[in-house]
């Protein structure tokens, strides 16, 4: 038995020269005892099966296949909130507030602050001397600026012509004769603005000589 091994180490050794003489490794002859170690490690190697999982599984950063991007949840549709008008008060009409006071005062030859003064003071009165559905009306309409501040001692309510501009002339400070001016230019103002709605407002046939020929209809 020890000759036979003498004799293939010897065997092997001469395979193993030629091999260097031919100018190949001694492996690719079989000369060598670790080309059959490297073929087996190399099968060894070898996985079957689904890929791995976990720390091992491909990563784009590793040369594998990057992982498909996670679907976004569709963006929320923004709610469209209704239109409201200068005071608030959804539904109401565009009647700006400042736009409406330089008319009257235009109107009435008046500076802003003595027309704001008599616009309040006739949206007020003219409130008080509609029924509850015309005032709403009114109310909802016209800039709350208008509005927003009622006297503290109250105010009358008139459906007569001298009784109405006693009680503008009363709330603004003017004379009877300076507040049916101012309250005529504010009426005017609000029917050239929006007539359908001083058209809509049921106002008492005492008053209805403020309005004038259009909007008094």
């Amino acid at each position: 038995m020890r000759k036979q091994m003498e004799g293939d180490n010897q065997r092997r050794r001469a395979l193993a020269r030629q091999a260097r003489e031919r100018g190949r490794r001694a492996s690719e002859t079989g000369a060598s005892l670790s080309a059959s170690k490297q073929l087996t490690h190399l099968d060894q190697g070898k996985r079957a099966g689904p890929p791995p999982a976990g720390r091992h599984k491909p990563d784009s950063t590793r040369g594998g296949p990057a992982p498909p991007p996670a679907a976004r949840p569709p963006a929320a549709t923004p709610r469209s909130r209704p239109e409201r008008g200068p005071g608030g008060a959804p539904g109401a009409t565009g009647l700006g507030y400042r736009e409406l006071v330089d008319d009257v005062g235009r109107r009435a030859g008046v500076d802003f602050r003595t027309a704001k003064v008599a616009a309040e003071a006739t949206v007020l009165a003219l409130a008080w001397a509609l029924d509850q559905a015309s005032r709403e009306r009114l109310l909802e309409s016209v800039p709350v600026k208008l509005h927003d501040v009622v006297p503290i001692d109250g105010i009358e309510r008139h459906h007569d012509l001298p009784g109405f501009v006693g009680e503008v002339a009363r709330i603004s400070g003017r004379t009877p004769e300076q507040a049916r001016r101012q309250a005529e230019a504010t009426l005017a103002a609000l029917a050239d603005r929006d007539g359908d709605l001083v058209a809509s407002l049921r106002v008492p046939d005492g008053l209805r000589d403020l309005l004038g020929p259009a909007a008094g209809g």
